[in-house]
């Protein structure tokens, strides 16, 4: 049925395309979850620089 698809070789070139679908999925998920992490960490650093500004203009004010 897939003879038609294999080189000259002999191996099934439709392996080697999931193969390739499947590694670029996880690829495409490693790079989402490391931006998605990256996000976090640049949102945390913005909340406690904004909350030590905000504790340095307490203390000054006073």
């Amino acid at each position: 049925m897939f003879n038609y698809i294999r080189n000259e070789n002999g191996s099934s070139f439709l392996l080697v395309i999931i193969l390739l679908f499947v590694s670029l999925t996880f690829l495409g998920y490693y790079i989402h979850s490391f931006q998605s992490q990256l996000f976090i960490y640049n949102s945390l650093e913005f909340a406690n620089v904004r909350a030590t500004i905000n504790l340095l203009a307490e203390i000054f004010s006073s």
